[in-house]
């Protein structure tokens, strides 16, 4: 992994000497801890990764997360008592004057254990943005978790849809979902899922609740499978029957916008650019501001993984992001369509990771 910690030090503008990567207890778990260390297995609540301008890096762990540990092949320092940590942590940070913290994933805890072990004359330094933008930027290795991911989660998709029929609870389709994602490999979902029927539909992050489904019902499912850390987050919209006029008329606007912005998605272009594409065109229909969030976000370790496009977004999109496409149109009280493809940024252009049928499926 030393090229990936390499990346971190050449984005920190104001140079430091020592990175921590510090975690505290779950869901405080900073991913960028197993970014650095390359590891996919474990949780090392209270565990840290150390990190040096060439490319070394170091484990702090637990001995509940050493077997994990070793499998990364770097060099560990295991406690096993409570009070061993605060040792290590005035060891590692013996002689370091500028020591860069992820200050967006750092707990107020976390921070005053570093500075109450570390010398009196160190400094600290807020790294976020460069191991953000490090993140950014996917590996081979990170394009094939996340494109398992996408597998697993369009395949599920298919095998779930038999289950979609009037008289079945959102929740019990957002179960079955999970179910044949776990099946079929996923080490759980990325997030919770999504299942908005009919009105709920018009919620963009509803979950799945005991709603029945009906007969003539559009449906918004969102879901994502987690793969040996990496995420994938698709979105699918169908209908209970044949649809109606309206129904297809909001699918079909939406789906123009997917394509709209997937064709400008290319090395060199900005996020703003990418978002105004799909929103322009929504808004020249009659479902003018009915598109009332950003057109997508980068995926990766986490489902919101730094990066974003929007009206504002200046993120200038390179080979190997993967990013989200994700136009949407809702109308209280009736509904919502979103279409949601996770997409690889290539120098040649962009190309579709998720698998799962496109088209209007009438269920």
């Amino acid at each position: 992994m030393r090229a990936r910690v390499r990346k971190i030090f050449r984005n920190i503008r104001d140079p430091v000497d020592l990175v921590v990567l510090m975690n505290s207890v779950d869901p405080h778990i900073d991913l960028s801890f197993f970014y650095a260390t390359g590891l996919t297995d474990g949780l090392f609540e209270g565990c840290a990764a150390w990190l040096h301008p060439d490319g070394s890096a170091e484990i702090m762990t637990s001995a509940l997360e050493e077997a994990a540990a070793k499998k990364s092949g770097l060099p560990l320092h295991v406690f096993r008592h409570r009070e061993e940590p605060a040792r290590l942590l005035r060891k590692l940070l013996d002689g370091h004057r500028r020591i860069g913290i992820n200050a967006a994933e750092l707990t107020h805890d976390a921070f005053n254990r570093l500075r109450k072990y570390a010398p009196k004359s160190a400094k600290f330094v807020d790294v976020s943005e460069a191991v953000t933008q490090s993140r950014l930027v996917k590996d081979d290795e990170e394009v094939a978790l996340i494109q398992k991911a996408c597998d697993i989660a369009s395949k599920s998709f298919e095998e779930t849809l038999p289950a979609i029929r009037p008289g079945v609870q959102e929740a019990k389709i957002a179960a079955e979902l999970v179910y044949h994602m776990q099946q079929n490999g996923a080490t759980g979902p990325s997030f919770r899922t999504i299942v908005g029927s009919g009105p709920n539909g018009a919620e963009p992050h509803y979950t799945a609740g005991p709603r029945k489904i009906r007969k003539g019902d559009l449906i918004v499912i969102d879901f994502g499978s987690l793969y040996h850390m990496y995420c994938s987050d698709v979105t699918r919209t169908v209908v209970v029957g044949k649809a109606g006029e309206e129904q297809r008329s909001m699918y079909n606007t939406v789906a123009r916008a997917q394509k709209a912005a997937l064709a400008k998605m290319k090395p060199g272009v900005k996020g703003k650019a990418v978002d105004a594409a799909a929103r322009t065109l929504i808004d020249s229909t009659k479902y003018k501001g009915r598109f009332i969030h950003g057109l997508g976000h980068s995926v990766g370790l986490a489902v919101h993984d730094g990066g974003g496009l929007f009206t504002t977004s200046e993120l200038v999109l390179r080979s190997n992001m993967v990013m989200t496409d994700e136009p949407g149109v809702y109308i209280p009280g009736f509904g919502g369509v979103r279409i949601e493809d996770d997409v690889l940024v290539t120098p040649k252009g962009a190309r579709y990771m998720s698998s799962a049928p496109r088209e209007l499926l009438e269920l």
